[in-house]
């Protein structure tokens, strides 16, 4: 189930395990396909799926309404199958806590007398809710049914970046749910307060402290820009010889096919890179909108030009366009001139990154993942007292 939105919620729910795995907690991390090897690299033991279907719920035929009621049904049985797998593991393993990912996690819980934090994320704006809406609304009664079988809804986010959105809106079922619901902020699994330094950091990836950095990502796994796109990064980089920009492909673009591109000198081209320390490194960060980079992006006070391609990511670019923490970009009329502008811009305004790092100190106010697993050790605390 690797895509790109199944791993951004994997890293949300991985950020809490690892928490409470530095508490002295044991974690097992229920995992198919790709993640496996992803989790095991955080050091966190796998319960290995071997046999889970294969769907992308956020495919390209999402939108598409010919083919909604086939997505439905193959929705609907997929979390039916994932709730057999969770039911079993958790009846063998008989844990203290259900850290849950998935839509059927909760309830699980419920039904086994097992004690769950069901982790989501916070809408940005009205768009991601349309999008939802649309693609999820064949299954709204198991979505109502998981936040309410769950005893505690840990949101990464800020109220404070709603995009104009109100709880009414994002849960119909808010007044049963409130009581239960905490923000956290951003949820990485490494604070960057504890990183190294911005310019050890220069050092460490493009081997000068001193240098402008700007670091492009097009996401883990998305295939919403492409080649089209990298190439007029490219363009734009080369316009900027005085800079150093480092552009990550993940899985989507082989590093290969880009440097046949002719990438200008100033520029170095890698697939996989640690996010986190890139972003903090970067002096401007270029991504399409996706929540995980914008997180990360809060977290570490970093200004950013956004490129979005579908709503929900013109939601997430909006929060920092309006905070003055970075410059939104339409992808339909975009040119290397255009981008360029805007990168320089970033670099040479200060007060863009002194926006960026106010949104950094409200992101602090609400703990992390380490207020995330304070929560969770009180909520299985108190259900032993109950018992």
């Amino acid at each position: 189930m690797g895509t790109g939105t199944v791993m951004g919620q994997t890293m949300r729910v991985v950020a809490i395990a690892k928490a409470l795995q530095r508490r002295g907690h044991e974690v097992k991390f229920l995992a198919s396909d790709q993640l496996i090897p992803i989790i095991k690299d955080f050091g966190i033991d796998v319960i290995e799926i071997v046999d889970m279907p294969q769907f992308d719920t956020f495919g390209n035929q999402a939108n598409d309404s010919r083919h909604k009621e086939e997505q439905f049904n193959k929705m609907e049985q997929l979390i039916a199958r994932i709730g057999e797998i969770e039911t079993k593991a958790a009846t063998r393993e008989q844990p203290d806590l259900l850290l849950c990912g998935t839509i059927s996690g909760s309830k699980i819980g419920k039904c086994l007398g097992i004690p769950s934090l069901l982790v989501a994320l916070q809408a940005h704006g009205p768009k991601t809710l349309a999008m939802f809406a649309q693609r999820l609304k064949g299954i709204k009664d198991e979505l109502y049914s998981s936040q309410e079988a769950a005893d505690l809804i840990i949101l990464e986010g800020m109220p404070e970046i709603s995009g104009g959105v109100s709880f009414g809106d994002q849960w119909e079922n808010y007044e049963a749910l409130q009581d239960k619901i905490y923000f956290t902020g951003p949820l990485l699994n490494e604070s960057p307060n504890e990183m190294p330094s911005r310019e050890t950091l220069k050092e460490k990836h493009i081997g000068a402290g001193n240098k402008t950095m700007v670091y492009v990502t097009i996401g883990g796994g998305s295939s919403l820009i492409g080649e089209q796109f990298l190439q007029l990064v490219l363009e734009s980089l080369k316009m900027l010889p005085w800079l150093t920009g480092v552009v990550a492909t993940g899985i989507a673009i082989s590093p290969d096919k880009i440097k046949s591109f002719n990438p200008p000198n100033n520029v170095a081209i890698r697939g996989f890179v640690p996010g986190t320390e890139m972003i903090k490194a970067s002096d401007v960060t270029v991504f399409h909108g996706g929540s995980s980079t914008l997180m990360t992006c809060l977290a570490c006070g970093t200004p950013a030009v956004v490129i979005p391609s579908i709503g929900e990511q013109e939601d997430n670019a909006a929060v920092l366009a309006q905070s003055g923490a970075g410059i939104v970009l339409d992808k339909k009329t975009l040119t290397p001139q255009m981008l360029a502008d805007a990168v320089h811009a970033i670099v040479t305004d200060p007060s863009y990154r002194e926006q960026a790092q106010k949104l950094k100190s409200l992101g602090e106010k609400y703990g992390g993942a380490e207020v995330a697993a304070s929560l969770a050790e009180k909520l299985v605390a108190r259900e032993a007292v109950l018992q």
